[in-house]
C-alpha cells in the first residue's frame, strides 16, 4: 500500500524543481533534464505579445513575452497552465523612465534630465518607484537603464542616455539597478534591470542609428566598457546587445566582447538578451549568415541566451541541431540561465499575475508624483550668458526689448 502525501507537503517526489527549499542549481538541473529540444529552443525565445499568444506559448513554448497589457498577461498565464511543464513566463517591457506604456503611470524625466541632477540617490528612488508601479501590472523585467555614451548629438537617442561621462553613467546606472532589483529578486516589487546596449552602440556614423561603429578595442575599454563593468559588479541581472557591427562583426556574435570580456574577465553570471530581431538581422540586413539555421547556431555559440523577436529562431535552432551545426547540449547553458532567473524571482511559486487593487494603490500615487516633481526641479539647468549666446545684453534684456517693440 502506498502512503498518501499529506496536504501540508504537496510537492511530488518526482518533481523536485517545484520544491522551493531545494537549491536553485538543483531545481534547474532537474527541469532541464525533462525538457525536449523544442522546449529548450522555445525557452530561449521572447516574442511580441501583440502576435498570436496561443502559437507563441503552446506552439513555440516561448520563455518570455514583451510589449503587453494586463489583459494579455492574464491570457498568457492561462495558456502557460496548459503546457506540459508549466514553466512560467518572463514578461518584459520598456519601462525606461517610468511605466511608459501604462495609462496613469508616473512618467519621470528622461535619463538625460535625471543625469543633470548628479544624484545617484535620487535616481535610485526613481527606479524603485518605477518598479513598484511596474510589478502589479504583471511585468517582471524592464529594459533599462541605458548605458550608451552620447558623443554625437545627431544621434536620435541621446535623450535616452545619461550623457557623455563614463563615470557618471556608471554610477547613475548602478543606482537604477539597485532601485529596480531591490534587495532581493524574490521581493514581489523587484523587477529585473537590463544594461543596454552592450557595447558601443551609440558610436554611430553620421548620427545614423544602428550603423557600423568604428571602434578600436582601446576606445571601447577607455570609454564604452567601464559603465557596463560598473553595473555588472553591481549585480545587474541582464544585459541587452546593440544592433551594430564593429569591424564588420555584429555585436550579436562578437566573441571577444561576449565571451572574453563579459563572461571571462568580468565573470558576469547573468542573462544576455539580444535586441529586436538581432539574430534575423544577421540574415536580412547584415548578411553575414546565409539562413536562420546558421544565424541561430552562431548566436547560441556566441553565448546569447534570450533571443528577442526572431520567430524564425524556433525552426532555425532545431534545424541547426539536425544539420550538425549545434548539438542539443549547446543550448543548456542559455536555458539554465533563464530558468535560474525564474526560480530566483519565485515565479514557479507566484507568477505575479496583474493585481488591480495594487495598481490602483501605487500607480500614479501622490508620493510618486511628489518624487517626480522633485526630480523635474533638480533636472533643470540654468546657463549664464558670458557672451557665447547670440543675445545682446542677456536673455532678460533681450526679452524686455522685444516687449517694448
Amino acid at each position: 500500500m502506498t502512503a498518501s502525501r499529506s496536504i501540508a507537503d504537496p510537492i511530488s517526489a518526482d518533481l523536485p524543481h517545484l520544491d522551493p527549499a531545494r537549491p536553485t542549481a538543483q531545481r534547474v538541473a532537474h527541469l532541464l533534464g525533462r525538457m525536449s529540444l523544442a522546449e529548450k529552443v522555445g525557452q530561449m525565445m521572447q516574442l511580441d505579445s501583440h502576435g498570436d499568444l496561443a502559437d507563441h506559448i503552446l506552439g513555440k513554448h516561448v520563455g518570455s513575452i514583451l510589449h503587453t497589457s494586463p489583459a494579455r498577461v492574464v491570457e498568457a498565464h492561462e495558456l502557460t497552465a496548459r503546457t506540459r511543464l508549466r514553466i512560467p513566463l518572463l514578461v518584459g517591457e520598456d519601462c525606461i523612465h517610468g511605466h511608459s506604456f501604462f495609462p496613469g503611470a508616473t512618467i519621470f524625466p528622461t535619463q538625460l534630465g535625471m543625469a543633470a541632477s548628479w544624484s545617484p540617490e535620487l535616481v535610485e528612488r526613481v527606479a524603485r518607484a518605477t518598479a513598484v508601479e511596474v510589478a502589479p501590472t504583471g511585468v517582471h523585467w524592464t529594459f533599462s537603464p541605458v548605458l550608451c555614451i552620447a558623443r554625437d548629438l545627431r544621434w536620435g537617442r541621446v535623450d535616452e542616455t545619461f550623457g557623455e561621462d563614463p563615470f557618471l553613467i556608471g554610477e547613475l546606472a548602478a543606482a537604477m539597478v539597485r532601485g529596480y532589483q531591490g534587495a532581493d529578486l524574490a521581493d514581489p516589487t523587484a523587477v529585473l534591470a537590463t544594461a543596454k546596449h552592450f557595447a558601443g552602440y551609440s558610436e554611430t556614423q553620421g548620427g545614423r542609428d544602428a550603423t557600423e561603429a568604428d571602434l578600436s578595442r582601446r576606445k571601447l575599454r577607455a570609454w564604452f566598457l567601464p559603465p557596463f563593468e560598473r553595473v555588472a559588479r553591481e549585480g545587474c541581472r541582464t544585459f541587452m546587445l546593440g544592433y551594430q557591427s564593429t569591424d564588420g562583426v555584429p555585436i550579436t556574435v562578437n566573441d571577444w566582447l561576449l565571451t572574453d570580456v563579459l563572461r571571462g574577465e568580468w565573470g558576469w553570471p547573468g542573462m544576455l538578451v539580444t535586441d529586436w530581431d538581432n539574430v534575423g538581422r544577421m540574415v536580412w540586413e547584415q548578411r553575414v549568415q546565409p539562413d536562420h539555421a546558421h544565424a541561430a547556431a552562431a548566436a547560441v555559440r556566441a553565448g546569447n541566451n534570450m533571443i528577442m523577436t526572431t520567430p524564425q529562431f524556433f525552426q532555425g535552432a532545431q534545424e541547426a541541431v539536425a544539420r550538425g551545426l549545434l548539438v542539443e547540449s549547446d543550448l543548456d547553458d542559455a536555458v539554465s540561465r533563464i530558468l535560474a532567473l525564474k526560480f530566483e524571482l519565485g515565479l514557479f511559486e507566484d507568477p505575479r499575475r496583474p493585481d488591480v487593487a495594487r495598481q490602483r494603490a501605487v500607480i500614479g500615487s501622490a508620493p510618486h508624483a511628489a518624487l517626480n516633481l522633485e526630480v523635474a526641479r533638480r533636472s533643470l539647468v540654468l546657463l549664464r550668458n558670458d557672451g557665447v549666446l547670440p543675445l545682446a545684453g542677456g536673455f532678460a534684456a533681450d526679452a524686455a526689448g522685444r516687449a517694448r517693440g
